[in-house]
C-alpha cells in the first residue's frame, strides 16, 4: 500500500521532459496536433514528437512524483484567443494533458494535479476530453468533482474524422470510436 503523504507534487523542469513525454505516449499516444495521415506512427516516433512538443511548454506543467519517478503531470496552455471547437469565449486557456501512471491511478493525484494547474487561474479554463469505454470521458468524475461544465460533445467520429487515431495508443485495435468532449471552468 502507498501512503499518499509519500507523494511530491512539484513544478516540472526540464529534467522531466522524457519522464512525461514517456507516460503521454504509453497512456494516450498524442492528441495535441491533427496530421492527416492514415499511416501509423511508431512509439518511438511518436515519444519524439510528444518530448518535442512539450518541451515548448515545460514550464507550464505539474508532476507528482513518487520515488524520484514521475508518475503523474498536468499542464496548463498559454493564454489563447481561438479554439477549434467553435466556442465564443474569448481568451481562456487550456489543459495540455491529465496523466497518471496507471499503477497510481484513482487515487487523487489526478485530482489534485489538475485543481493545482487551475488554481489562480483567471480565464476560462478548457479541457478536451476523449474517451474510449463508450460511456463517457475518462475524466468525467475529476472534471466534475472540479466544477468543470461540459459545453460541446464532439462525439464518437471526432478523432477519426481529424485524423488523430494513428496516433493513439490503441491505434491497433482500429476501435475509431473514442468519446471526445470539451469542458469548461470559468
Amino acid at each position: 500500500m502507498i501512503k499518499n503523504d509519500c507523494f511530491v507534487y512539484r513544478k516540472a523542469e526540464v529534467k522531466d521532459l522524457d519522464e512525461i513525454a514517456y507516460l503521454v505516449t504509453k497512456l494516450i499516444g498524442t492528441c495535441n496536433f491533427i496530421n492527416k495521415s492514415k499511416i501509423n506512427k511508431p512509439f518511438l516516433q511518436i515519444l519524439e514528437i510528444n518530448k518535442q512538443s512539450i518541451s515548448q511548454d515545460i514550464k507550464r506543467y505539474l508532476v507528482c512524483e513518487y520515488n524520484n519517478k514521475v508518475i503523474g503531470a498536468c499542464g496548463l496552455s498559454k493564454i489563447l484567443t481561438k479554439n477549434n471547437y467553435g466556442l465564443a469565449i474569448g481568451k481562456y486557456r487550456e489543459i495540455l494533458y491529465l496523466i497518471v501512471d496507471e499503477k497510481y491511478q484513482k487515487m487523487g493525484i489526478g485530482t489534485k494535479l489538475l485543481k493545482q494547474c487551475c488554481e489562480n487561474c483567471k480565464f476560462p479554463i478548457l479541457y478536451e476530453a476523449w474517451g474510449d469505454n463508450g460511456k463517457y470521458v475518462n475524466s468525467k468524475f475529476i472534471l466534475e468533482k472540479l466544477n468543470f461544465n461540459l459545453v460541446k460533445d464532439l462525439g464518437n467520429k471526432y478523432y477519426k474524422n481529424n485524423g488523430y487515431c494513428t496516433y493513439c495508443v490503441n491505434r491497433d485495435k482500429k476501435c475509431n470510436s473514442c468519446l471526445a468532449e470539451v469542458w469548461i471552468k470559468v
